[in-house]
């Protein structure tokens, strides 16, 4: 792809995380993997992000060399100039700048947002647009993630000096549930912003600013990671208040799929796991499976089928339903693996099914990313039973390692997993309610199969481990968006 002087088109990925130096979710995954595609594809893509507490550090043990540029970047705020060294380094073939401030001492993601908390992602936007000076790279546009990123956009299209510019920027929506909400005073005084920011039709929401919603207005296109997700979020059942305004703004959204990557994602090569295997030969996925109910104080010779869930615990995970359902999933015989962390409700109701059914529930509380790969590696069935699911990537990464999903249809998950008894077959089990009811039905179904029927089972398996998961489609989609928006 081409600009109309014939040179490729420069995009610059403007993200708070990137994997696997900052990652927190799944939009780590994303910018960790989706620029390396882009790259492939032809377009001259480099990526910036905040240099958190401790992500130097990690560039450095993972042999990445780095330099400073000379230039330092300057961003006006409150009163006051913030500067950042620049860090440049090459990561897998993509240049990446880390900006080195004071800014970006404390959390990465506070747990309540103000004005204080929120002028780090300010300010780092600014930085990232007046970065084409330090580095003698002007990107044609700036590609932008969630509410973290989401003033670029509204700087370029509010701000006192940055509308001036007449930058193009893609707000790309990871997970609307989280907006960049607080109180306007002082920050809009002290952002640069025009007044006329703050209104109902701008980023004004209920009396107070709403980063992402500023985003999505003011960016030249809107993206988010999934089709079924781009529909979604147009009603009030799934963004509330926010849903008339992505519906106004539906003409500039597009809905593209994430994808994996499926080199550090890949059975056949995996260290992670004791054993690798691949869709030629399943041998190591037994191996596999043991080694897990070793490592969960299980029989490691049971027969029974193995249910894993690797997650952040929290309410839109729909693990309220999961220790709802602990009995039944008990009685059903087979044994469940959970490894995540999250809100100490959830937790505290998985520990109690733990302690009620001992021999068939074990959690794994924390993130362990080696655990992590041995739980989709020997696992037979992924529970993934979402209230809501902008893309979702793990129900991807269990289906490369043969883990065949059980999942609500819904967002991405509806995207990438197709119910095994439709007519034309399918990679995985669904469900539509979102209830304890709906998930065992699916659940049964599942254990039901790999109980009765072997052969069908290894042809459900092989069904998802041949699924094209990588970026080549999805980063054809964005380019393609890149295109558009040059023309």
């Amino acid at each position: 792809m081409t600009t109309k002087s014939g040179s490729a088109v420069k995009v610059l990925f403007v993200t708070t995380e990137l994997a696997p130096f900052s990652k927190v979710g799944g939009l780590g995954d994303v910018a960790g993997s989706l620029p390396k595609a882009l790259k492939q594809a032809g377009v001259d893509v480099r990526v910036v992000t905040p240099a958190w507490p401790g992500v130097l550090e990690k560039v450095a043990g993972s042999g990445v060399k780095t330099t400073t540029v000379k230039t330092k970047v300057y961003a006006a705020y409150d009163w006051r100039i913030h500067s950042a060294e620049v860090i440049k380094a090459n990561v897998e073939g993509v240049t990446t700048y880390f900006l080195k401030a004071e800014d970006y001492t404390g959390s990465q993601y506070p747990y309540q947002l103000n004005f204080w908390t929120a002028s780090p992602f300010a300010v780092f936007c600014m930085q990232a647009l007046e970065l084409k000076d330090a580095i003698d790279w002007e990107p044609d546009i700036y590609h932008c993630h969630d509410w973290t990123s989401a003033f670029l956009p509204c700087a370029l299209a509010w701000h006192r000096h940055y509308r001036q510019t007449g930058g193009k920027s893609i707000m790309t929506l990871h997970n609307v549930a989280y907006q960049g909400i607080f109180e306007p005073s002082p920050f809009l005084e002290a952002s640069g912003l025009e007044p006329w920011s703050f209104s109902s039709s701008t980023m004004e929401f209920y009396g107070q600013v709403n980063l992402l919603k500023g985003g999505i207005v003011a960016a030249t296109a809107v993206s988010t990671v999934s089709p079924t997700y781009a529909n979604e979020i147009q009603t009030y059942e799934s963004t509330r208040e926010l849903s008339g305004i992505l519906y106004h703004q539906r003409s500039k959204l597009r809905g593209i799929i994430n994808g994996l990557d499926t080199k550090f994602w890949d059975p056949a090569g995996d260290k992670a796991i004791p054993k690798n295997f691949s869709v030629k030969d399943l041998k190591g996925k037994a191996e596999c499976k043991k080694e897990l109910l070793k490592r969960a104080g299980l029989d490691p010779k049971t027969k029974d089928p193995v249910i894993v869930c690797v997650s952040r615990l929290v309410e839109q995970k729909g693990f309220d339903m999961v220790f709802n359902a602990a009995h039944q999933i008990a009685e059903t015989g087979a044994k469940l693996l959970i490894l995540g962390s999250g809100q100490d409700w959830i937790e505290n109701g998985i520990l109690q099914a733990q302690e009620a059914n001992p021999d068939s529930i074990k959690l794994f509380k924390g993130y362990d990313e080696p655990l992590s790969h041995l739980m989709y590696a020997g696992g037979d069935i992924f529970l993934m039973p979402s209230v809501f699911e902008p893309c979702g990537l793990s129900q991807m990464i269990s289906m490369r390692y043969g883990t065949v999903p059980v999942v609500r249809e819904v967002g991405g998950l509806r995207d990438t997993v197709f119910d095994v008894d439709r007519p034309e077959g399918g990679n995985g089990f669904t469900f539509q309610t979102c209830d304890v009811d709906g998930m065992m039905w699916a659940l049964r179904r599942a254990v039901e199969r790999y109980n009765d029927n072997k052969d069908e089972w290894k042809k459900i398996m092989l069904e998802g481990m041949s699924e094209d998961f990588t970026w080549d489609k999805s980063a054809g989609q964005y380019k393609a968006m890149y295109e558009d928006l040059m023309q």
